[in-house]
């Protein structure tokens, strides 16, 4: 099924980041923000599980919280022409884990998880389980520390997350964003988000 509705509401969606300089707070700027969103061309083989078909049938693949300048973005959702490289770069991460460790800290779905997307230039990964109970949700995999966060009931349902930032999906963004220009290599922190749909998060709270 497309999602038109939904493709036009992403493409829509912009906003700009309030930036204090790391080290020096006194000094701002602000960053502006939008999606790169790649409409489907091609279809996929997929399961049907998380509405995978559903968003895969509409959108090709989707850069949320661009900045332009810098490069930096928030979130990526891959297509899946990408993903046996995404998973790759995951397994690096986690096939040398001894099975005594892997029982204790790693879900029993991991073995079998689709790899749907990433944090941009972080070594964090989207994760959908294929299989037990947590079939079709979307985590994502932050390899400091090893943690994994349930972030949506489905991949849909992640998308609508992203239009909606709330102070948590700030932060973790900020986590990584500097927009670092190349004539200006200052590192930058996110204080606060708004956006044209209404939204306002900070990080300060």
């Amino acid at each position: 099924m497309k999602l038109e509705r939904l493709f036009e509401e992403v493409s829509a969606h912009r906003g700009t980041f309030l930036c204090e300089e790391i080290d020096s707070p006194v000094n701002t700027k602000l960053v502006e923000f939008s999606h790169e969103v790649h409409a489907a061309e091609r279809s996929f083989e997929l399961p049907d599980i998380g509405r995978l078909r559903d968003f895969y049938d509409t959108f090709a693949s989707v850069v949320f919280y661009v900045d332009q300048r810098s490069g930096d973005a928030g979130k990526h959702l891959a297509s899946p022409s990408t993903w046996p490289e995404l998973d790759d770069e995951f397994r690096a991460w986690t096939d040398h884990v001894g099975e005594d460790e892997r029982e204790d800290y790693f879900p029993d779905w991991i073995d079998t998880c689709l790899v749907i997307g990433e944090e941009p230039r972080t070594g964090n990964y989207l994760l959908m389980p294929t299989e037990g109970e947590c079939v079709g949700k979307v985590f994502l995999f932050d390899h400091d520390g090893y943690e994994f966060t349930e972030e949506a009931d489905d991949i849909i349902a992640y998308v609508d997350a992203m239009l909606a930032p709330d102070n948590q999906l700030l932060v973790g963004m900020a986590s990584h964003m500097r927009f670092i220009e190349s004539d200006a290599p200052v590192q930058w922190w996110i204080r606060d988000l708004n956006d044209n749909r209404g939204n306002f998060a900070t990080t300060t709270a």
